[in-house]
């Protein structure tokens, strides 16, 4: 098992069902911060290369530029808090929270909470504090990202065979 879920290797008592659980954890974390990195460069192409300087002046412009330009930004956000708060949910359940898996939820929670922050700003047509909130989502979606490289060593994906028993087959 990979530290993100606990210890750094599998215990021969755990069964396929935990470690696929793992596995499937992870993809859907993985996942959800492909959606959230693609809104981040939807974003930033609208913002930077289509549209530069344009920001809607009106609070109904705005709720739809956020609607439609912050849209993936936002599904990615709460998909990536969802599915880092569900694993973490599973392994207390199971053993008791992994250091990564609690660093990446808590950078799941910077992210989105800092994007509602963000939409709040931008809802309100505050261009001084969106900013600041923007470079926090980011923040937090780098911890994410960082927890789960960091985790995904070299045990990760392998069976409770015994290294010699591994090179044997």
């Amino acid at each position: 098992m990979s530290p993100l879920f606990g210890s750094s290797h599998f215990a021969a008592s755990e069964s396929p069902a935990v470690t696929m659980e793992d596995r499937a954890s992870r993809g859907w974390i993985w996942g959800a911060l492909v959606v959230q990195f693609l809104g981040y460069v939807f974003d930033a192409l609208w913002h930077g290369a289509l549209n530069p300087g344009l920001e809607p002046t009106t609070v109904s412009d705005m709720a739809r530029h956020l609607g439609t330009v912050h849209l993936p930004l936002y599904i990615g956000a709460a998909s990536v808090l969802v599915s880092t708060s569900a694993a973490l949910l599973r392994q207390i359940r199971r053993s008791g929270p992994g250091i990564a898996l609690s660093i990446a939820c808590a950078g799941a929670v910077l992210s989105a909470g800092a994007e509602a922050w963000h939409a709040f700003s931008h809802l309100r047509l505050d261009t001084h504090t969106a900013p600041l909130a923007g470079i926090l989502s980011v923040v937090g979606f780098i911890a994410v990202v960082a927890a789960m490289s960091l985790s995904s060593g070299p045990q990760h994906g392998r069976t409770a065979e015994a290294p010699d028993e591994r090179r044997a087959t």
